[in-house]
């Protein structure tokens, strides 16, 4: 699912403003679709400088953080310092190369063979109080029938609007996760969980 909503997010043309203003949430959006395209529009940079490019636009524009705490949901609160200290980066690690190993499974030129083919059109922006918002946005693709619907839960955190989920087709990105995860955790603890992180990461690496 996410994975789908980066590749989603890379493909899509939209109309950027010439600047953006970092207290609006759909602003931040447009950001990383914008920059993703400029990535991929780049046939001169080695796949490496790709990957390191596209991480860095993630971890600019995710709130790996929130993410996390939202995957473990209540269980959060039971897990000690020093365990919520390593989920958040191994949870991060986990989500980059599960969308980038999507991405990398097509070819520069097919990407941006749908960067001209697609777009993206940004419907309306909700808040919730002074700190959260949702960007509701539909995704057309040349191979689909019917627009996606795919939605941006945003955190504000400082002076910039974060994404902490995203909604496709109605189906929460973080939900899911937390669906399995809790699954785990109750049947055989944090432990567990971490193991299993870990294959499956290390398996997204060797692939």
């Amino acid at each position: 699912m996410l994975s789908f909503a980066f590749a989603a997010a890379a493909a899509a043309q939209a109309p950027v403003p010439a600047s953006y203003s970092p207290s609006d949430a759909t602003a931040s959006v447009k950001s990383i679709i914008d920059q993703s395209i400029v990535v991929f529009k780049d046939q001169q940079i080695s796949a490496a400088d790709r990957e390191r490019k596209l991480r860095a636009i993630a971890e600019s524009h995710f709130d790996f953080t929130e993410m996390s705490q939202s995957a473990i949901g209540y269980h959060w609160k039971t897990l000690t310092p020093a365990q919520q200290s390593e989920f958040v980066p191994l949870f991060t690690t986990f989500i980059e190369d599960a969308y980038l190993s999507r991405i990398e499974s097509y070819s520069v030129e097919k990407i941006n063979q749908q960067i001209q083919s697609s777009m993206i059109q940004f419907t309306r922006q909700t808040t919730d109080g002074p700190d959260y918002a949702e960007v509701y946005s539909t995704v057309v693709l040349q191979d689909q029938k019917d627009p996606i619907p795919v939605n941006y839960m945003m955190r504000l955190g400082g002076n910039e609007w974060k994404i902490y989920d995203i909604t496709i087709d109605s189906i929460s990105v973080i939900a899911n996760y937390r669906n399995q995860f809790n699954r785990v955790l109750n049947t055989d603890g944090y432990d567990k969980l971490v193991s299993l992180i870990r294959q499956k990461t290390a398996g997204l690496q060797t692939n």
